[in-house]
């Protein structure tokens, strides 16, 4: 018995077949990577990019974000890559993958918080927390902000947070305190990279603190005497200083002068060997005055 079929059912039926053939091909021929992303609260974490560099001979990169949820899929062709999450809010993390064909790997990723962040606060709590969770009002200022202000001394640039008032006795070089939200300046606490610089209830002369070197400042508003001590009454200021983030070393030079016979210049190195970021800098000012 023979069965016949209109022409439309059977180039539908060929059309169906043909197609189907690359696409399972093309799902055998491919890796994929997958997981979820989450804070350490284990809250999930939108928005990360999701880098995939072959290691190979073509170098060649893929990129994702995680969706709802903090769930990302790579699809990938067999070989070995270096797999990294980026987020401006926590910190960079690596790892290696080597794929076979058809495999699919799961990597959920738990994230930490970037200490250097703009987003992120850790003077004001007793753990990094996000700026917008924080229970108290907290003021930082970047290293772009320095930048853009062209400031050198420390003491001027924190004098531009809101609350925060500069006494100064005399030109450059005179004694220099800062005073929080009306406070005695010896009720601020001051550290540096979370190393307290005044003891309790010390004056600090801030006169000589440069800008070179710093990659943020916290100013952490109100009382913080169950964190750092009867002397932090009326806030805290956190100074962080820079950090080697890439594997060959950078050097920065920078040079300015002025009128009154002002000269400044600094230089900065930094990078990462290892499992260890290091970074130093120098700098030096001289100026004749400013006038009568």
């Amino acid at each position: 018995m023979r069965l016949r079929f209109p022409p439309a059912i059977v180039a539908g039926i060929l059309f169906a077949t043909f197609l189907g053939i690359p696409a399972t091909s093309s799902a055998q021929s491919t890796a994929t990577i997958n997981g979820t992303l989450t804070d350490p609260s284990g809250a999930a974490v939108l928005g990360a990019q999701i880098n995939a560099l072959s290691l190979d001979s073509s170098k060649k990169t893929t990129n994702t974000q995680s969706g709802a949820g903090g769930k990302f899929a790579l699809a990938l062709s067999p070989g070995r890559y270096r797999v990294s999450v980026k987020h401006p809010s926590f910190t960079l993390v690596e790892q290696e993958f080597a794929l076979a064909v058809g495999e699919t790997r799961t990597w959920d990723v738990r994230l930490t918080l970037e200490p250097l962040s703009s987003k992120v606060v850790v003077s004001a709590t007793a753990e990094p927390a996000l700026v917008e969770t924080l229970p108290v009002p907290v003021d930082v200022i970047t290293g772009r902000d320095t930048e853009e202000r062209e400031e050198i001394w420390l003491a001027p640039m924190l004098a531009t947070a809101r609350g925060v008032s500069l006494g100064r006795t005399g030109a450059y070089g005179g004694l220099a305190s800062i005073f929080v939200d009306g406070g005695n300046s010896n009720f601020v606490k001051v550290l540096v990279d979370g190393t307290p610089v005044n003891v309790p209830g010390g004056f600090i002369d801030f006169s000589n603190f440069t800008l070179e070197n710093v990659d943020k400042i916290e100013i952490v508003h109100g009382a913080s005497s169950a964190l750092y001590g009867s002397d932090a009454m009326t806030g805290v200021v956190q100074i962080f200083t820079h950090r080697g983030t890439t594997r060959t070393p950078q050097l920065t030079l920078e040079g300015d002068g002025g009128t009154f016979g002002t000269g400044h210049g600094g230089a900065q190195f930094s990078g990462v060997l290892g499992a260890f970021d290091y970074s130093a800098g120098a700098s030096y000012f001289s100026t004749n005055g400013q006038g009568e």
